[in-house]
């Protein structure tokens, strides 16, 4: 997953977010530190713990977003 990938899945699911400025931020953390959807869906799904239920719930739909395009990127490759 590029970068711009993570930004796009971001800024597709924005309306949705409860803690649009704090995911934001995590948005921006991660694409500085990973490259590749493994690792972001990595990196994501470890802040899951010990998190605020509704800050859990956004993380959970952007990490949906980047599985979602990522399986229509691999799609489209084949």
């Amino acid at each position: 997953m590029t970068r711009s990938m993570l930004r796009t899945a971001f800024e597709k699911v924005a309306p949705h977010i409860s803690n649009l400025e704090a995911v934001k931020m995590l948005v921006e953390e991660i694409e500085k530190s990973t490259d590749s959807l493994e690792s972001v869906l990595s990196e994501l799904e470890s802040k899951l713990e010990d998190t605020e239920v509704t800050f859990r719930t956004d993380i959970r739909i952007l990490i949906n977003e980047c599985r979602h395009l990522g399986d229509r990127n691999n799609n489209s490759n084949h």
